[in-house]
């Protein structure tokens, strides 16, 4: 898969240094990844959410933290819609963020 707005995740990480290798890891099975519907990304990340308009919270940082990312399953896309503490997901409408 093709991360979309990774610049995120880099902000992020210089902000909250002790997320990266987390980061990272995501980054590297998220680009790994040929997924083709829910389940497959949820083969990848057991601990992750599915969420309507096709998109996903992953957990970051043993789930300090959660990120949202919308899939293109055609495209082979996943585009980073938040990250953030659980506070600032408590803020937002992940359907449509």
């Amino acid at each position: 898969m093709k991360i979309l707005n990774y610049l995120k995740l880099e902000k992020f990480a210089v902000n909250h240094a002790h997320t990266r290798k987390s980061l990272a890891t995501w980054r590297r099975i998220v680009q790994e990844a040929k997924w083709s519907n829910k389940q497959a990304v949820l083969n990848s990340f057991p601990t992750a959410k599915m969420i309507a308009n096709n998109r996903a919270r992953f957990e970051i940082k043993h789930n300090h933290y959660r990120l949202i990312a919308e899939i293109h399953y055609q495209d082979e896309l996943i585009d980073i819609r938040f990250i953030g503490s659980h506070d600032d997901y408590d803020k937002i409408d992940a359907k449509t963020i």
